[in-house]
């Protein structure tokens, strides 16, 4: 996780992102780029007798607007003992993150994020998102990885190989719903073969799944949930809710998600 993408703007969750990739980075002897995303050519709407209906001095504003907040970041973070670059492209956010993701080893973003599940569901890069107010400064709390047998949750626990190697301890947490075709025994097995031990346990659904799996969180001071990006087809979580989608919704602890 060396590489690190952090998608910017003046949205009240800044300070979240940067602090959480900045913390990242330093964890682990990273670089960070910021990326300021804004489709000015897609902000350009033409008229059907000609002519742009978004004027060349508005657009002319939101590029100012862009790189008033990258000279921002540039002198804000150049005392930071933390390599990184100030990006300014003419893409959308969720353009620019899968134009560099690539290159990317996870993408730093907020739970507030309007574009997380879009990036989430089209970038095969795990995504680290926090709670607004709650950047993630430290890495060694206690982890949770939120373990059904899917390939989504294996993938979220592959990818967090690196976290969990940091954390106090890893605990791999079931919620009995269904018969379990890859049960939690054999996701330790392949932990520790990465040198990693973790715990597994089991319970029954409470209210809900999300809310039992964030009762557990609280209960061993967990710093991290990991778990996957819908496991359910999005129809179905569309229609009837989702385990994802309640902890997007009401998380309190940062998440890693991968899809």
């Amino acid at each position: 996780m060396r590489s690190i993408l952090c998608p910017v703007d003046n949205s009240p969750t800044l300070d979240d992102r940067v602090e959480t990739a900045l913390a990242l980075a330093r964890a682990m002897d990273g670089h960070v780029t910021f990326q300021i995303a804004t489709p000015f050519a897609a902000l350009t709407l033409w008229e059907p007798f000609g002519g742009a209906a978004l004027s060349a001095e508005a657009i002319n504003q939101a590029r100012m607007g862009d790189e008033t907040l990258g000279s921002e970041l540039d002198a804000r973070l150049a005392p930071q003992d933390v390599p990184f670059d100030v990006v300014i492209i003419d893409e959308g956010r969720i353009e620019g993150v899968a134009s560099a993701a690539r290159f990317t080893d996870i993408v730093v973003t907020t739970l507030e994020d309007p574009t997380l599940e879009e990036i989430g569901l089209g970038i095969q890069v795990p995504v680290l998102a926090v709670p607004r107010g709650r950047p993630m400064l430290a890495f060694d709390k206690p982890v949770v990885v939120a373990w059904d047998g899917g390939h989504e949750g294996a993938a979220a626990m592959r990818a967090a190989l690196p976290l969990l190697r940091l954390a106090s301890a890893v605990h791999l947490f079931t919620v009995r719903e269904k018969s379990d075709d890859f049960p939690a025994i054999d996701a330790a097995s392949y932990l520790s073969r990465h040198g990693i031990h973790a715990e597994c346990h089991e319970a029954e659904s409470a209210s809900s799944i999300s809310a039992t799996i964030e009762a557990f969180a609280q209960t061993c001071g967990a710093g991290l949930i990991v778990m996957g990006l819908y496991g359910k087809s999005r129809l179905r979580e569309l229609l009837l809710g989702g385990v994802t989608r309640a902890m997007l919704d009401r998380a309190v602890v940062p998440l890693l998600l991968a899809h």
